[in-house]
C-alpha cells in the first residue's frame, strides 16, 4: 500500500513544484513592461543597421514593451544616448571611427557597453573583379597611381575618382589619399543607396570603379569584387606623422578591423531590466543580415515587413534570450 502512496505523493509534490515555478515565471513576466515609457532605439544610415535594430524592436514589442525607432546620425547619436534621449544603438562599428566615440561614451559613465552583436566587419576600397584586367597590379594599392586616369570623372580628371561614403560617416579618405600620394579624389556619395547604384551601373557596363565599401552587404552577392590591400593599420597612423611612409602626414594606412557592438543609456538596466538583459544577449550574423538586405534593397521589400517575418519564422533562435531575460538571467 505504502509503495503505491509514495510515487503518487512524489507526483503531487512534483506537480506542486512545477506549478509554483510556472506561477513564479508568470509573476516575473507580469512585471514586464517595468515602465510604459517607450524604449527609443536609434536608426542609423544603412540598411544592415535597420535590420539589426528592427528585429530587436519587434522582439521587445512581443515582450510587452513600447518601442520607438528614431532616425539618428551615426556620431551625434552618442550624445543623445548619454543624455537618455536615445536608449540604445545596436550596431557600432569600431573600424569606422565609431569605436573611439563608443569608448568615450562608456568611459563617461553615461552609457553602457552591451557587448558585440555577432557581425564580422570589413571596410576599405573595393573594385569589381573585372577591373584587374584594366589595372594590372591590383589589389596592391600602389597600382592605383598607374591606372588613375581610367577611374577619372569629369570633375576629377586627370585624377581618379573614389566613390566615398557620405560625409557624415567620416571616412578620412581624402586625408588617406593625400598621405599615400595617390592621384585620386574622394567624392562623397549622398547615401548608401547612391553608392550601390553607381557600383551596379558600372558593373553592367564593365566600367572601372573604385568605391568605399563594407561587409556585410548584399552588393557582394551581386557583383564579384576584391578589396584593395592598403598598408596595415596601427593607431599611430592616425596620430603620429613620423609613423609610416610619409613623415609629414597621418592616415597613411588602411582601416582597423574589430568589433561591432551594442551600446545603451546608463539608466536602461534600472528602468527596463528584462529588456536590458535581452539586448545584452541579442545576436545577429552576417548571413542572416545579408539575406534580409537582399530582400529590402534588391527586391524592394519593406524593412519592417521583412524583419517581422524573420522574427515570426525564427522563434527558436530568439526565444531563449527572452526566456533568460524574463527569468532574470
Amino acid at each position: 500500500m505504502m509503495g503505491n502512496v509514495l510515487p503518487a505523493l512524489r507526483s503531487v509534490l512534483l506537480g506542486v513544484g512545477l506549478a509554483a515555478a510556472f506561477a513564479a515565471a508568470q509573476a516575473e513576466a507580469a512585471e514586464v513592461p517595468e515602465s510604459d515609457d517607450p524604449i527609443v532605439l536609434a536608426i542609423n544610415e544603412w540598411t544592415g543597421q535597420h535590420i539589426t535594430t528592427h528585429i530587436a524592436g519587434h522582439i521587445l514589442k512581443r515582450m510587452g514593451y513600447n518601442v520607438e525607432f528614431v532616425t539618428a546620425s551615426y556620431f551625434p547619436q552618442f550624445a543623445a544616448i548619454k543624455n537618455g534621449d536615445i536608449h540604445a544603438s545596436l550596431e557600432i562599428w569600431k573600424g569606422t571611427g565609431g569605436g573611439e566615440s563608443f569608448d568615450e561614451a562608456v568611459a563617461s559613465g553615461k552609457a553602457v557597453d552591451l557587448g558585440e552583436v555577432g557581425l564580422e566587419e570589413k571596410q576599405t576600397w573595393w573594385y569589381p573583379l573585372y577591373v584587374k584586367e584594366q589595372c594590372p597590379g591590383l589589389p596592391d594599392w600602389q597600382a592605383l597611381n598607374d591606372c588613375a586616369q581610367i577611374f577619372a570623372a569629369p570633375e576629377t580628371h586627370p585624377k581618379g575618382r573614389l566613390v566615398d561614403w557620405p560625409l557624415e560617416w567620416n571616412s578620412h579618405n581624402a586625408n588617406r589619399m593625400e598621405a599615400l600620394g595617390i592621384a585620386f579624389v574622394a567624392v562623397p556619395a549622398g547615401s548608401e543607396g547612391a553608392i550601390m547604384t553607381e557600383v551596379k551601373s558600372a558593373a553592367a557596363r564593365q566600367a572601372p570603379i573604385l568605391a568605399m565599401l563594407w561587409s556585410p552587404h548584399w552588393i557582394h552577392a551581386e557583383v564579384e569584387g576584391e578589396w584593395v590591400e592598403l598598408p596595415a593599420y596601427e593607431k599611430a597612423c592616425e596620430e603620429d606623422p613620423a609613423w609610416g611612409m610619409n613623415p609629414d602626414q597621418t592616415w597613411d594606412c588602411g582601416w582597423p578591423t574589430g568589433w561591432i557592438k551594442k551600446i545603451a543609456w546608463s539608466g536602461f538596466a534600472d528602468k527596463w531590466p528584462a529588456a536590458y538583459r535581452f539586448l545584452d544577449a541579442y545576436q545577429i550574423s552576417n548571413g542572416i543580415q545579408i539575406g534580409m538586405m537582399t530582400a529590402i534593397d534588391v527586391e524592394g521589400q519593406d524593412v519592417v515587413a521583412v524583419t517581422e517575418q524573420w522574427v515570426e519564422d525564427n522563434q527558436d533562435v530568439w526565444q531563449p534570450w527572452v526566456d533568460d531575460a524574463m527569468a532574470g538571467n
